[in-house]
């Protein structure tokens, strides 16, 4: 009895119910679901503009920096690039101007110029913004490439190949240096040709019609013969012990960022967070992501998975309640029948 108790307990791998993961990755799942406060007092702004004009100090960058900020919390972007630019050459090692200006850049869409201002900020402060402003130098160097490069990698490109062909089992394997799987060096190595190369057989594993799985295998080769992303020189984000917070700062900085919400999800996803991950992935169909397609794979696969360990769930609750139901409740039935048997009758109870 108490063997099969411990071997139901410890072999149970259930999805967890979604408020369950609401509970235990609170700050993911509010942001996954789109419910962080990013209101700002508009009032108190306006007063802070006005206050910072009227006793301007414009040999000192943080006056610069405290009043362009104003406007970036107004969603006054272009304002704030307009007061950045003509003066930022004057403070060239202040990080809080390139930090600014390149939300400022990043905000009207200008990814190019946005990253060369936050690759210039972590050149002056490479913790800049409590060890998270990294991620959004990753995200602006996936934006600026093409929408082939964005429907085959995640912004976080250490994940890039895990995603695509993960089974859930291997988010913390680097691809980019080793082999995936023993036996498949030639068509998985790093240097596997060039992209053309690797799309061409990414394009002849579609014209197969193999199954999915062989093709998005496919698809990581050609991922995987692309040149990497520059921060990869420099940073290794797979191992960075701020992943997730990163994450969740720029899911909140770019909540209808698709690439945003796969990212959310992949984290999700990495902590068996499993209805959140389903989540994050339709949230970025819905908002347009170039990898739509592969998203509906996987949030299938997600549900299917989801369906399976909750039927297992029950098969299991079920077996437990015949092991243990039925034998506790015959105890409880005996001990109840001699305690009724002893109980004094009402006539005598007294004396």
């Amino acid at each position: 009895m108490v063997f099969v108790a411990f071997s139901a307990t410890a072999c149970m791998w259930d999805a967890e119910s979604l408020s369950h993961e609401k509970s235990r990755s609170h700050d993911l799942a509010q942001t996954i679901l789109g419910q962080t406060s990013t209101l700002e007092d508009t009032n108190r702004l306006r007063a802070r503009i006005q206050e910072l004009e009227s006793d301007r100090h414009e040999a000192d960058p943080m006056w610069w920096n405290n009043l362009a900020g104003a406007h970036l919390r107004l969603n006054e972007p272009q304002i704030a690039a307009t007061l950045l630019e003509p003066v930022i050459a004057k403070f060239p090692n202040d990080y809080g101007m390139h930090a600014n200006l390149g939300t400022a850049y990043h905000l009207l869409g200008r990814y190019q110029d946005a990253e060369k201002e936050i690759a210039r900020d972590l050149e002056i402060n490479p913790d800049a913004h409590f060890g998270l402003e990294k991620y959004h130098l990753a995200l602006l160097q996936y934006l600026v490439r093409d929408e082939k490069y964005k429907s085959r990698h995640v912004y976080v490109d250490e994940y890039t190949v895990a995603f695509l062909i993960n089974d859930g089992s291997a988010w913390d394997f680097d691809p980019f240096t080793a082999e995936m799987h023993e036996g498949d060096s030639e068509s998985m190595a790093r240097n596997y040709g060039t992209t053309e190369a690797a799309d061409a057989v990414y394009q002849s594993a579609l014209k197969a019609n193999t199954n999915h799985y062989d093709i998005f295998r496919a698809l990581a080769v050609v991922a995987m013969s692309d040149p990497s992303p520059a921060y990869r020189k420099n940073l290794d984000l797979r191992r960075d012990a701020n992943l997730e917070a990163g994450v969740i700062y720029m899911g909140q900085m770019n909540p209808k960022e698709p690439a945003c919400q796969v990212m959310l999800g992949i984290v999700a996803w990495k902590k068996q967070d499993y209805h959140l991950a389903s989540l994050a992935f339709e949230r970025a169909i819905n908002l347009g992501s170039p990898q739509a397609e592969l998203l509906r794979e996987k949030t299938g696969d997600l549900q299917e998975f989801i369906q399976y360990s909750r039927d297992a769930k029950l098969s299991m609750d079920f077996v437990v309640a015949v092991v243990f139901g039925l034998p506790a409740a015959l105890i409880v039935f005996f001990i109840l029948k001699a305690m009724l048997r002893k109980r004094p009758r009402a006539g005598n109870a007294i004396g």
